[in-house]
């Protein structure tokens, strides 16, 4: 079963995690977590580097986000994540956790769903430069679009992240609402759960992104553009 991808287990277990999140109970079913969740995610991830790969034509590498949840500067002191979450973003990139990210994939297994995601979370300065000059020219128009495009794919935007526009740029501009992002992905949240699993489920998994895919190459075009 290990090697056969998701399986009703999987996601079964992520509800009992949601409801027990406790050391004791996750140590006394420690088994199935490796069983049903940790055996089949690493088989799962390493199909879809190769699958992801092929479909957006760059080589990725990619991570798994530990089970363990990081509680040093967390109220919700609960010790684990409920979901499994992965990372895909090329090779030649460096992936620099919260603080700036390539243009990535994002995939995390709920206990009731699975959520696909494409961008970058945060820019590094150098390509938060140059997303701010480009949204100020008429290149600007082709993300506009780009995320018209994935609303009516059924994604959702990640939230500005400041209240007003940064320093220097028209707060009348057409595209301000942009400018107030430090970095940018589309979401999408998929309720069929029971298409996604089994020993060809990473292809299914895969197709989902396919709806981001103009929209991480005008990111990967932004990188390459970078100031």
């Amino acid at each position: 079963m290990n090697g056969s991808g998701f399986q009703p287990e999987t996601f079964r277990f992520l509800g009992e995690l949601a409801a027990n999140n406790t050391r004791d109970w996750f140590e006394a079913h420690k088994a199935d977590y490796l069983r049903f969740v940790r055996d089949p995610a690493d088989a799962v991830r390493g199909r879809l580097v190769e699958t992801l790969s092929r479909l957006c034509g760059h080589d990725l590498t990619s991570k798994q986000f530990r089970i363990n949840r990081d509680l040093r500067f967390s109220r919700d002191k609960t010790p684990y994540n409920t979901h499994v979450r992965m990372a895909f973003w090329p090779q030649d990139t460096a992936f620099q956790g919260k603080d700036a990210q390539p243009p990535s994939f994002f995939l995390s297994v709920e206990a009731d769903h699975v959520r696909t995601g494409a961008g970058c979370m945060r820019f590094s300065k150098p390509v938060l430069g140059s997303f701010l000059q480009t949204l100020e020219t008429d290149n600007g128009d082709d993300i506009g679009d780009l995320i018209a495009h994935m609303t009516a794919a059924g994604f959702e935007m990640s939230a500005p992240d400041l209240a007003k526009v940064p320093r220097g740029f028209p707060a009348d501009h057409p595209r301000s609402g942009l400018a107030r992002h430090k970095g940018l992905a589309v979401w999408r949240d998929v309720s069929d759960i029971g298409s996604l699993q089994g020993a060809n489920g990473h292809e299914a998994i895969a197709r989902l992104f396919e709806p981001a895919l103009p929209f991480w190459r005008w990111l990967m075009t932004l990188h390459a553009h970078r100031t």
